[in-house]
């Protein structure tokens, strides 16, 4: 049997861990936590290491890239966002002229934000994910949106992990490939979100509807009573008049005036 201690010691190794995740998951998402431990993980990658002492150094990397509240690493990379954008342009345009400078500058400037990938993924998916949760909180209560809040916080740390591992394979745009890879996996594995969810249904009630309807039998014989006008000439001639009426009998018929004014034309 199991004893308790061991039960105990379990448990307080795998809250370290949890402490430790959370810890670091703040400037793994916005800010360059990602970045840090696939560059750990690359370089012990290329040393020769194995797939397990590649992962350790990617995690201690992350965990010393910076801890913290999400709050504070939101306002510090916020800030910083630009400022490390001009810092890469800056770089990539050092000791160049003309046409190389432009060249330079637009290649730093795709490492600035391939750094800042998590970042700006991050951001794009809270402007999503914010009215999803004031939605769900709103029609549903406040454990629902607890729960959108769960599976948001989720995919975005399964999008800055999957970063991570794009960046040890591929910096740049692997940080891309690896944010949408991870974020889209998490996504499975969490569920869709209530928006989601809640425009599905409406979309099957609508087309339940339909079927319905369709196989009502009033709103067949409706159907199949409405005239058909798709192969009958236009009885006004192209224009909507009807030049083939006989106005012998409408007074004025002959009135120059009149002809010219084309009232007697009128269908």
């Amino acid at each position: 049997m199991v004893s308790i201690s061991g039960i105990t010691s379990t448990l307080k190794t795998t809250y370290g861990y949890a402490k430790r995740f959370a810890q670091a998951t703040p400037e793994l998402i916005f800010g360059t936590g990602s970045e840090a431990a696939g560059k750990a993980m690359r370089a012990a990658k290329q040393s020769g290491g194995t797939l397990f002492e590649s992962a350790q150094a990617g995690w201690r990397a992350m965990e010393k890239a910076g801890k913290g509240s999400f709050f504070k690493s939101f306002l510090k990379n916020c800030k910083e966002f630009l400022p490390d954008m001009g810092k890469a342009i800056s770089k990539g345009t050092e000791g160049l002229t003309g046409l190389a400078k432009l060249k330079g500058g637009a290649k730093g400037l795709y490492k600035g934000i391939g750094s800042k990938l998590p970042f700006i993924g991050s951001m794009a998916m809270m402007l999503f994910e914010l009215p999803n949760i004031f939605k769900a909180t709103k029609e549903q209560g406040l454990f629902s949106g607890a729960k959108e809040t769960v599976k948001a916080g989720a995919r975005l740390t399964g999008g800055a992990l999957g970063a991570a591992v794009g960046s040890a394979i591929c910096p740049g745009i692997g940080s891309l490939i690896g944010w949408i890879a991870g974020e889209w996996l998490t996504s499975k594995v969490v569920g869709k979100s209530y928006t989601e969810k809640k425009a599905e249904e409406e979309q099957q009630y609508n087309e339940a509807v339909l079927e319905q309807m369709a196989a009502t039998p009033q709103y067949q014989t409706q159907t199949a009573q409405q005239p058909q006008y798709q192969n009958q000439p236009n009885p006004f001639g192209s224009y909507g008049f009807n030049t083939n009426l006989d106005y012998s009998n409408i007074p004025y018929a002959n009135d120059i005036m009149m002809q010219q004014m084309r009232f007697n034309k009128v269908a």
